[in-house]
Parts: structure tokens; sequence; C-alpha cells
């Protein structure tokens, strides 16, 4: 009896072993995931048209992502537009009767989110975002960030935040670790030799026009201009006031030169005729820089720079030009001829009209998930990781822009400057008109380039602005018609890239 007992007990412990192997298999299978125990693959693409050999443009955000997250391989996907058009960044318009069904970098960006084999995840420009967020092919991000105990999103920039929200109508569908925005540099010095108040935060372009008259020196052999939209000679006088004064005075009240939807010239205007009277004016009293006399020597490396040279009081500048003065001021005992400069920043002016807002804000690694994304929890894991506080800690040491978390933003080598100058404006809502145009019309900078002659011909020829004004939007407006009816046409198919062989690197003028 005793030897039934033992048996049957045998039975029941073996009949329970038995059942519970499938359970714990069950159990072990589903905490694999969430062991990564098992590589996976993350997708990656980008809308721009240069993406580099084995997608070298994303190393720099995916590396300390790549080391940290070692179950996770990392694959780059070229859109069509990419692989018929190669890695070169020059341009030549297409041979007649050539075929360019995929001409447009956005639209082949869409094919392939939307394509059989989809990426994960997509770097884009700020310009993108309203195509791809009508097309229903982003995720939200508000919920994800909700979901984390440990996100602070309120450590972002507001400015930042702000910019991409406005693109969503109030939805987050894509973050940046990084950003640059401009402000209102300013000359010390020049200040003090005329017995003039500096620049402050928060000043109307009235108030800095003002202040950049008192400061003027009108000398033919050392001049001091009180204000320049640009820093260097050949940008900063007639050739390129025009399209300064579109980016930085115009937007933020949402003048539009040409209607983005219609594509119709809004020029002749009467806000546009006061525009004009105002920059003549500033102009032909010496306080905008005039066209330098280009046989004058110019004996140091900064010398074609107005605000180093100490030839302008005050200048916009972005973020990054502040690495380029303080390293000339640590050198400046071995530059012959230039004389450090004692400088700050403030905000760039604004409207009464529109208090806030300044210039754009560029955003460094915009990413944002696809809607169609095969890998979303990881996808969500990378935007995580390189915009939280690990990847900012390690970054703020050794990027040129400013980090777009508040808690590790760091002054350039311990520079004392108004760093907040640089964090205080929100973007205009009209920049995404804008950026929407240049992508819509290919000869934007033709049609801008008719505006530029007319108010050179408005300050040198005495033409009335009411004349230069009218003569810029018919001109406009014909060139505009003649793209249309060479689209209708099929004869022209946009622009591409080709591929060239390595040159000598050109000094950039920007």
């Amino acid at each position: 009896m005793r030897r039934q007992t033992g048996h049957k007990r045998l039975f029941l412990i073996g009949l329970i072993v038995s059942l519970l192997i499938p359970v714990l298999a069950a159990c072990t299978k589903e905490a694999q995931p969430k062991n990564h125990n098992t590589e996976r693959t993350l997708r990656f693409a980008s809308g721009f048209e240069y993406v580099g050999e084995d997608g070298q443009v994303f190393r720099n955000y995916t590396e300390l992502f790549e080391f940290s997250h070692k179950d996770i391989r990392i694959e780059t996907l070229q859109t069509s537009y990419q692989q018929k058009n190669g890695s070169g960044y020059f341009y030549i318009p297409p041979q007649s009767g050539e075929e360019e069904e995929q001409a447009d970098p956005i639209k082949a960006l869409i094919d392939l989110m939307t394509g059989p084999t989809p990426p994960d995840i997509v770097l884009i420009d700020y310009s993108h975002l309203p195509s791809l967020i009508n097309e229903n092919l982003l995720v939200s991000l508000d919920e994800l960030i909700l979901n984390e105990k440990d996100y602070n999103i309120d450590d972002f920039v507001p400015a930042v935040i702000e910019g991409l929200r406005k693109a969503g109508n109030g939805t987050l569908y894509a973050l940046a670790p990084m950003f640059y925005s401009s402000a209102l540099i300013y000359n010390k010095q020049l200040f003090l030799n005329k017995a003039v108040p500096f620049p402050t935060d928060g000043m109307t372009w009235q108030e800095m026009f003002e202040l950049a008259r008192r400061v003027t020196v009108k000398d033919e052999e050392n001049p001091v201009y009180g204000f320049a939209f640009e820093r260097y000679y050949g940008n900063g006088g007639i050739w390129g006031l025009q399209r300064y004064m579109t980016n930085n005075y115009t937007m933020p009240l949402g003048m539009k030169w040409i209607d983005e939807e219609t594509l119709t010239m809004k020029v002749n205007t009467p806000a546009w005729q006061g525009v004009w009277k105002l920059f003549t004016d500033l102009y032909k009293e010496g306080v905008l820089p005039q066209e330098p006399d280009w046989s004058k020597p110019r004996d140091n490396p900064y010398a074609w720079d107005m605000f180093l040279s100490g030839e302008v009081a005050m200048t916009i500048v972005p973020y990054t030009y502040l690495w380029e003065i303080i390293s000339a001021n640590n050198n400046a005992d071995r530059i012959d001829g230039f004389e450090p400069i004692d400088w700050d920043v403030v905000t760039v002016p604004t409207h009464p009209e529109a208090p806030g807002v300044g210039t754009e804000i560029y955003y460094d690694g915009l990413f944002a998930i696809n809607a169609k994304a095969e890998n979303m929890e990881d996808a969500w894991e990378f935007i995580k990781f390189i915009t939280g506080e690990q990847w900012a800690r390690v970054k703020s040491k050794s990027v040129y822009n400013i980090m777009s978390r508040k808690s590790f933003i760091e002054k350039i080598e311990g520079v004392d400057y108004n760093i907040d100058a640089f964090l205080q404006l929100f973007p205009s809502e009209y920049a995404l008109d804008e950026s929407r145009l240049r992508q819509k019309l290919p000869e934007y900078w033709s049609i801008m380039n008719i505006g530029e002659q007319k108010l050179a011909d408005v300050i040198n020829n005495n033409k009335s602005i009411e004349l230069a004004l009218q003569e810029w939007e018919t001109e406009g407006q014909a060139m505009i018609q003649s793209i249309k009816e060479r689209q209708q046409n099929g004869s022209d198919g946009g622009l591409r890239m080709i591929e060239l062989p390595a040159i000598p690197a050109p000094v950039i003028i920007d």
C-alpha cells in the first residue's frame, strides 16, 4: 500500500512538471525581446539628396547608440533619388527627353517609407515635416514621451519644441538633439568711441536702427557701418540686401514676396514700398555697408569680414560664428594686422507686431519615426537616446552647435557672453512657407535676383521704388509663368545630381 502511494506521488509530480514545461517555455520566449538577446535591425533613410558612402551622414548620431545597443544593427536605405543621382553635390539640368520620374527627393523618400521595406527612422529637414505629416507618415511622439518616466521634455529649449510643434499643428512628430540660431553681435569699443549705449535683449528693429545711426562713422578711409545683415564684404552691400530683408526683417511679419500656394508675386504693395524706403534710406545714410573698394589691400585673413575687421558695429551671426571670433581673438598676437574684438551678443531685433519672434531655428539631426516602421520599439529607443541626457552629456563637449537640452548648454571655452540671446526667440510661423516656396519653385533665386537688381536701380540710378517694385512683380510673374509652361510641356524635369571627381575645397564665403 505504501509502495502504491509512492508511485502515485511520483506520477503526480511528473504530471505537474509536464504541464509547467510549456508555460515556462512560453514565458522564456516572451521575455527574450525584453532581454534583447537577439540582434535586431533598425533601418534609416533620409530626405536629403546626400547620405554618403554607407550612410556616413548618420554616423555622427548613431555611433554612440550602436556602442550602447550592441544587439541592434543599423541599416541605411537609399531612396530611388539617391540611387539614381549618386552622392555628388553638383547639379546639372537633365538632358532633353531624359526620364525624371524621381526628380523630387521628398517624393522619393515618401515612396520608400510606404514601400515593401520601409525605414524605421527618417532624418529630415524642417521643411519636410508638413508633407510627411499631411500624408500620415509620421508617428506622434507625444504619447511615447508621456509613457517615459525619466524623459524630461521640459528640459528642452522652448524655442526648439515650439518650432517643431508649429509644423505639426501642436503635435510633436520629430526631435533633434542639437540646433543653432542667430543673435545680434556687437563691437563694444565702437559704441564706447561714440558714447552710444550698448544694444540690449528685446530691442525692436526701430530701436536697433536708431543705435546703428548713432554709431555710424562716415569716413571713406575708415568707415564704421552701424549695422549689416551679413558680415562679409560682397554679401553685405546692395547685392544680397533683398534676400536678407526677406529672411530676417519681413518674414516675422508674414510679408510674402511670392505666395507659395498660387505662385503669385506679392511685392507691388504699400507694405513693400515702406520696407524698401527704410532700407534705401539706411544705405544712403551710410548706416548699411557700401560697396567696397576691391583694390584696397587686405593684409590679414579676416580683412573681408566686416565685423572682425572692425568696420561694422552690429551684425546678425549664427551661433557657429562664435567659434571663429573666439579663435581669432585667442590667436590675435599671431595674426598680422588683426586687433582683438571686445564683443557680446543680444537677441535679434523683433517687431512690435510679432513679439518674441526671431529668425529661423535650424535643427541638427531632426529625426522622426515612420508610421509604417517594422521596428517601432527600437526606433523610439533611438530617438529617446540621442535626445536624452546621456547623449547630450557626451556630445556637448565636442559639437559646434547648441544642445537642445538646456542642462547641457555650455559657453565656448568658458568665454563670458550672453548665450541666452540664442535661446530666447521663437521661430517665425512663416518660415515653413518660405521653405516650401524654395522647394516648389526651381527658379527661386533667379526671381529673387531680379529684385536685387531693381533695388540696386533704386539706390544707384534713382529709379522710383514704386516703379522698381512694379517691374519686379511683372518680370518675376513672367518667369514663373514660363516655368509653369515648361513643366506642363514636360521639358523641365528639375535638377539632378552627378558624380564628379574630387576637387580642392574652395574658400566659402557665406
